[in-house]
């Protein structure tokens, strides 16, 4: 089990925190080009737009993913803050959970509309491109949500385990 985590641990690293660098890199240039192209000559780029949004989407979902499988993501404190030490990693399960059912969700809302993209061979507007390729975003994170919200459990029934372990090996 050891080794398949720091193989998930490389992958996700290496692959969601480089796509989303890159992405942000890539947002960052064509905007700052349009706005360039704005003030320099009168033209504005039609598609940073399109790019801008279907890279926003991406960056934001790995970035969920990570905070997620890493227990970073954003959540409501205030009733866990009040919950005693021993109960507080049973919600962080039970959150991760629910964050799990929320990554199915998007996986099974992008196929659906990815298949429909395709159907109806969709195009957009600026560059011409499939819409399935910005589609495809939604339900790519929407597995990674899956899989970091997974590893998260594993992480806190371990973290569970070792607290119980030790509790009984002091008794």
């Amino acid at each position: 089990m050891k080794i398949i985590e720091k193989i998930w641990d490389l992958i996700s690293r290496w692959l969601f925190e480089v796509v989303a660098v890159l992405g942000l890199l890539i947002m960052l240039i064509i905007a700052f080009g349009n706005v360039l192209s704005r003030y320099l000559l009168p033209v504005s780029w039609a598609f940073t737009e399109e790019l801008t949004c279907g890279l926003f989407i991406l960056v934001s979902m790995l970035g969920a993913a990570l905070a997620v499988r890493d227990g970073k993501a954003m959540g409501i404190s205030l009733l866990t803050d009040l919950l005693p030490q021993r109960f507080q990693k049973y919600v962080t399960i039970v959150q991760a959970i629910f964050t799990g059912l929320f990554g199915y969700l998007l996986l099974e809302y992008g196929i659906g509309m990815v298949k429909s993209e395709l159907r109806l061979k969709m195009k957009t507007a600026a560059l011409g491109w499939p819409e399935a390729i910005f589609g495809s975003f939604v339900p790519i994170g929407g597995a990674a949500l899956i899989i970091a919200s997974v590893c998260l459990v594993i992480k806190s029934i371990k973290e569970i385990k070792a607290k119980h372990d030790k509790k009984e090996a002091n008794e």
